[in-house]
């Protein structure tokens, strides 16, 4: 997670170069503020007053990525069998929830 603190002191100190982009892993703006020296300073102030919301969307990005790429940690006994997945996939494809070819699809890969 990133501190609003650290991205703050960076960007007063360092702003003009791009500092706290790069803390906030925004490479590319990171870069253009360092070769425009804050987009002659006037991005800089912007960010003064939009670092925190900054901050914020950077750490709900780094949470929604380590919630996606969590291992899963059930059993295989707690685990659907492949009948079942097999049996959820045709009911939502009975309801009209998903199409004939999201449930071609995600048939071969429960079958993998």
């Amino acid at each position: 997670m990133k501190s609003k603190s650290t991205a703050y002191t960076l960007c007063f100190f360092l702003g003009v170069l791009g500092a706290h982009k790069f803390y906030l892993n925004k490479t590319g703006v990171g870069m253009l503020y360092f070769f425009t020296l804050g987009l002659a300073g006037i991005g800089w102030i912007i960010d003064l007053f939009t670092l925190g919301s900054q901050v914020d969307a950077c750490n709900a990005l780094i949470k929604r990525r380590s919630v996606v790429n969590a291992p899963d940690y059930r059993s295989a006994a707690t685990q659907p069998s492949l009948s079942e997945q097999l049996h959820k996939l045709h009911m939502l494809k009975e309801k009209g929830i998903i199409s004939d070819e999201e449930y071609a699809r995600l048939k071969s890969k429960v079958l993998a």
